[in-house]
């Protein structure tokens, strides 16, 4: 799709969405600039999300480019953002329709000579605002009006504290929540207080179920409460100080009406209709919804809206399997670790059968580290595990049965610890060879004196051993790729490099959306085509990345 173009006045800065195929929104601004010289290169945009159905002036920290500029979203059939750069061109409006799907969007800036990598930016259903400083002090602090607010706000430098005030009614729970390491990347280890007047902590977090902290404290009578926010680095050093830089970047959630955490099941069958969920959270005056047929996140009158996972495996909720506690694969259970005793379940395995089973949580923030155990018939532990081989804390087995039988599974907690934020979801299924291929970067540029080079990684599990052949859809003509085969063994197997060269016959600079497919080359059978995906922090496999083949010198 080449780089359209509309020729405005510069007191006609608007933007309008441009045709496109259904995966990818996108949309244009056009400057008046006849031609592009720098692609854009953005270190961050401040504030990094909005509620819906509002305008949001961000600041953009680097250089915009050049020329035309587009936002681009990832996120398939979602309505397109409105993106309006002011002159100086280091600050935009960014219009967020009223049906934008709710949670993360990843977008990025592009103009006719580059793009960014694709960047976070939320979309919520609360008021939101922005810090102002100097609030350290509990006398300085920041006034949060209504139950529920999004705070977007920075440490901006070494020892910096941000404080907010914020009227709690009595029993109500008071729940405030950082976003900053894990999806934004900050450099911080955030830690939040809840204090009273005379400046007493009274509830404290560190770490949540990642580096970014929830703290939540009930209040005893009618009254002002202060919550306090403050980091380390992210990666530890020699200083004995809180951390703070222009890149410290968070969102914080306060609220003290209904505050969704989970739901349960934790997930649905790809493909079914309605669901029916149990909520678990804080001021919640009703414990049930009902999630539709095409939505995939529970928003309702909540101050964190929740994704509902999709899954290929039936699920079930663990009272249904009582009181054997029996499971026929594929299936998965949504379980809680409620008591100081591990969960015990009952695998019927077949001989000769190949089996895997996990113990998830890192998706869904759950608080509990699961060590998953595996034992026969006979009693013999065949397999424990803790941390799978991704580095996070979900675990998995992979084993084949010697034996018929009921084989037992139990799980617990790493320190043994239990309660109501301890829920896993225990996936139990037939052993299938699988591969995914992933590349680190999402936007690419042909150089004038170079080829590209797409490095491409190949992660195989369960001895997948089929050769793949790979292939660029939506290239330009003029442009060829380069795609070496992936062998069942040796170096490709793991990793290969595509090289993009040449230049479309038209002077004029292209862009747009590509994709990289693999294809087994050794199945009879019509094969199962394996997209290269950019996996972004947040756990979103993006399909689709972006090439830019810049206008030819001279043009």
């Amino acid at each position: 799709m080449p780089f359209s173009r509309r020729v405005l006045s510069s007191s006609d800065l608007v933007c309008r969405a441009l045709p496109v195929r259904p995966a990818l929104a996108l949309l244009l601004i056009t400057l008046p600039y006849a031609t592009a010289a720098d692609p854009p290169a953005i270190d961050r945009i401040f504030p990094s999300g909005g509620q819906r159905g509002t305008t949001v002036n961000v600041r953009i920290a680097g250089k915009v480019g050049d020329g035309d500029v587009r936002c681009l979203s990832a996120l398939p059939n979602a309505p397109p953002f409105a993106f309006t750069l002011n002159e100086k061109r280091d600050a935009a409006d960014i219009a967020i329709p009223p049906d934008a799907p709710v949670g993360v969007h990843w977008i990025r800036l592009a103009n006719p000579a580059g793009a960014t990598e694709l960047r976070p930016f939320f979309v919520g259903t609360i008021p939101e605002v922005t810090e102002t400083e100097p609030n350290a002090r509990i006398a300085e602090a920041n006034p949060l009006s209504g139950e529920a607010v999004t705070v977007n706000a920075v440490l901006e430098k070494s020892g910096d504290v941000d404080t907010y005030a914020v009227t709690v009614p009595a029993g109500r729970t008071l729940v405030a929540s950082i976003t900053a390491n894990r999806i934004l990347k900050s450099p911080m280890d955030g830690v939040l207080q809840i204090v009273d007047a005379r400046g007493t902590v009274v509830a404290q977090n560190d770490d949540d179920s990642s580096r970014d902290p929830l703290v939540e404290f009930t209040a005893p009578a009618d009254g002002t409460w202060y919550v306090r926010a403050f980091a380390f680095p992210a990666e530890p050093n020699s200083s004995i100080a809180f951390a703070g830089g222009a890149d410290y970047i968070y969102r914080l959630t306060v609220t003290s009406t209904a505050c969704l955490h989970h739901t349960v099941p934790l997930a649905r069958q790809s493909g079914t209709g309605e669901l029916r969920l149990q909520l678990q959270g804080w001021n919640l005056t009703t414990l049930e919804a009902v999630l539709g047929a095409n939505h995939t996140a529970l928003e309702g009158p909540f101050a964190l809206p929740v994704k509902i996972a999709s899954i290929p495996e039936p699920v079930v909720v663990e009272e249904q399997l009582a009181p054997e506690r029996s499971l026929t694969p594929p299936i998965a259970a949504s379980a809680r670790i409620a008591a100081a005793e591990p969960d015990e379940f009952t695998l019927i395995a077949v001989k000769n059968g190949r089996y895997s089973i996990s113990a998830e949580v890192e998706e869904f923030a759950s608080l509990l580290d699961p060590v998953l155990t595996l034992t026969d018939p006979a009693g013999k532990v065949l397999k424990e595990s803790d941390d799978s081989d991704r580095g996070d804390r979900d675990s998995r087995i992979d084993f084949t049965a010697a034996v018929d039988g009921a084989h037992r599974i139990t799980v617990r907690d790493r320190y043994l610890s239990f309660g109501p934020r301890f829920f896993y979801l225990l996936r139990c299924t037939p052993t299938l060879p699988v591969a995914s291929l992933s590349v680190k970067s999402s936007a690419i540029t042909i150089p004038a004196d170079k080829p590209a080079e797409i490095p491409v990684t190949i992660t195989r599990r369960n001895g997948y051993a089929e050769i793949l052949d790979l292939r660029i859809e939506g290239l330009p003509e003029g442009v060829t790729a380069e795609c070496p085969q992936s062998a069942k063994d040796g170096d490709s197997s793991k990793s290969v490099t595509i090289r993009l060269s040449g230049r479309p016959a038209d002077p004029a600079p292209w862009s747009g959306p590509i994709r990289i497919i693999a294809t087994p080359a050794s199945t009879a059978t019509p094969p199962m085509p394996l997209p290269v995906n950019w996996d972004a922090p947040d756990g979103t496999a993006i399909p689709e990345l972006w090439l830019t083949v810049p206008a030819k010198a001279g043009t």
